[in-house]
């Protein structure tokens, strides 16, 4: 296996770049797109997903690597993974609201090994290897330590993605049971942000009820090497792929969270 600390060393200067390249363009983004009815992308999403995607096959070209936007691009040794969401939170971003980022991911025969996630309107960058616990930008980091669920902030990701009227109708139940267990209930916009806030203490727990690999590749690592648990939504092994539903949590509230959930 190589080197962890050259894999990271790569993902944190490539999402720095990327960090920068979006910040300058967030001022001058031109025509949105919609990739569907609510579901946008912009000039920054395709630029920081080129920049990032030609700094790892330069780096590392036997990887291979799936993107939100491009795919996946195979490559000779397919155990190395790397999963890239260019602008994690794009309706914020498009919109002017600071709770967006960039992950930058590599799994190993399907389990994380490396995670950065850049903040760049918060000037925050997140980091973990595994076995190596999780950083904030250079300095440690854990999940809280709140084991009382009226003293817990959870955070419950959008409405109108996927499976509309499915995931929609799901996210009311979600709110409406977290709200009866739980201090308050939040819904941020930007996975990336929920899964960091969750791994320095922001957050109590935080649940995605609609993923892709994407989404949750980076944060369910930062949040395991701070102390805390990240699982499919009924608390077995998450497995990334498309349309997993999953919670993360500090770990003293996961039982809680998953029983809530269920309505146990």
């Amino acid at each position: 296996m190589q080197d962890l600390i050259q894999f990271l060393t790569v993902a944190e200067e490539l999402a720095r770049k990327a960090g920068e390249i979006c910040l300058d363009l967030q001022n001058n983004l031109g025509d949105i797109k919609y990739k569907s009815a609510k579901d946008v992308v912009t000039i920054a999403d395709v630029t920081s997903e080129k920049l990032i995607v030609d700094g790892l096959r330069a780096a590392f070209p036997t990887h291979s690597i799936r993107t939100e936007e491009a795919g996946v691009i195979e490559g000779a040794d397919p155990r190395y993974r790397w999963i890239i969401d260019p602008v994690d939170g794009t309706v914020n971003f498009s919109r002017g609201i600071p709770l967006w980022g960039i992950s930058i991911a590599l799994h190993f025969e399907g389990k994380p090994l490396v995670a950065v996630v850049n903040l760049p309107k918060l000037g925050e960058m997140f980091t973990a290897a595994v076995g190596q616990g999780t950083k904030l930008n250079g300095k440690p980091v854990h999940v809280s330590r709140e084991s009382d669920p009226t003293h817990a902030i959870v955070s419950n990701g959008d409405f109108n993605v996927g499976d509309v009227s499915k995931i929609n109708a799901q996210n009311s139940r979600n709110f409406a049971a977290e709200a009866e267990t739980f201090q308050r209930v939040k819904c941020l916009g930007s996975a990336v942000i929920e899964g960091c806030f969750t791994a320095c203490g922001r957050l109590d727990c935080f649940v995605m009820t609609m993923s892709y690999p994407w989404d949750i590749a980076a944060i369910a690592l930062l949040v395991e090497e701070a102390g805390g648990r990240s699982t499919h939504i009924d608390g077995s092994q998450m497995q990334f792929v498309d349309a997993e539903q999953v919670v993360f949590s500090n770990g003293l509230l996961h039982e809680t969270l998953v029983r809530t959930l269920f309505g146990l």
